[in-house]
Formats: structure tokens, sequence, C-alpha cells
């Protein structure tokens, strides 16, 4: 979703990211799912790191967020992919922020995966997730595919990061009355790889 409202979701998203897991200053950083790429901008400026790589499945979200980053190309590259089969080589980031992308991909476990493989031991990855089974009612109307999923539940996230090595302890939040409004996920956290 790229729209004035989510740039405001993102906005309180990011201040939340900031005060459980610092800035990201003079990182080399991935954002999964960056859409327009208003999420790669605020990494830049608000979380203060040196590159963002960043990808996003649909061609026309990267085209518009690189119009939008056009004046950061020296610090940023974009490029069409997959949170479950990511082009980076192990250990590769200091930190991967996800501003609501993993929970809608239907192989979720295989995301937390790759992300735990790409991040660096003691990067942080930065998570928004919608796991509230009223919130995700609509999302049928946007696309057939969720159709069939079967969204996890806040808890089976955090055990599935344990799993893979990110330990989130109690860095995460469940913001109830902005999620209620579809403002937000109902799981916002950060969690640092062993």
């Amino acid at each position: 979703m790229n729209s004035t409202f989510r740039r405001f979701a993102q906005d309180y998203i990011a201040s939340r990211f900031e005060s459980m897991g610092g800035l990201a200053e003079g990182r080399h950083v991935l954002e999964v799912g960056c859409g327009g790429g208003y999420g790669v901008e605020l990494i830049l400026r608000r979380f203060k790191a040196a590159e963002v790589d960043a990808i996003d499945m649909d061609a026309k979200m990267i085209d518009v967020a690189r119009q939008r980053l056009s004046s950061y190309s020296d610090r940023v590259r974009l490029s069409i992919g997959n949170v479950t089969s990511l082009a980076a080589k192990d250990a590769t980031f200091d930190a991967v922020f996800d501003f609501g992308a993993i929970h809608i991909e239907v192989e979720w476990k295989s995301a937390l995966r790759e992300v735990s493989r790409v991040l660096k031991p003691g990067g942080r990855f930065y998570f928004e997730m919608v796991t509230s089974r009223a919130l995700r009612l609509p999302y049928f109307l946007v696309t057939e595919r969720f159709q069939g999923m079967e969204p996890p539940d806040a808890k089976e996230v955090l055990a599935e990061l344990e799993r893979q090595g990110i330990h989130v302890g109690q860095h995460f939040a469940r913001p109830y009355a902005h999620a209620l409004t579809g403002w937000v996920g109902d799981l916002i956290g950060v969690g640092w790889k062993e």
C-alpha cells in the first residue's frame, strides 16, 4: 500500500522501531517489500543508514521508488526480488527492515529464514506484522492469493524468529488501538541476530 495514510503509519512505526532498536547509523541495510520507496527514505534520513538495498516483487513499484530516491542514487540499490529467496550472500547486512511485507508472504517462515541468513551476527531485524485475523479480513479483496493463507499469530512469529536465531525478548509491542483501526500491524518489534 502506497498512500499518504500509509506514509504516516510508517512514520509512527519508525518511531517505535527507533525506540526499541536504535539507529542504523553508517550501516548497510536491506528493506524487504519497499513499495514506492518511502521506507527507504526513512531508513536513510531517520535511521542514518550509509547504504540501502531494497527489493519489491512489483517492477512498477521499483520504478516509482527509483524516481522517489533519485537524489540518493549513490546510496541505494533497488531490485525486483522475493524475500523467500534473497540474492544477497550470507551475513551481508547490518540490519533488515520490514514495514509490513513479510506478513503477506504465504511462505513467511522461509522469509524469516532468509532474513536471518543475510543478517550479520549482532544485526537487527526491524519488523511490522499483521497477525490478527480480524485485521486480515479485507486482504482477500486485494488478491486471491490470500484466500487460502493461514496467518501466523504473534506467538508463532516470535517463536519462529527465535528458531532462526533472531532474539526479540521484550523488544516488541502490540499497539492494539492503532492496529484495530488498521493503521499499523498488530506486532511491531526488533530482534538481534545471534
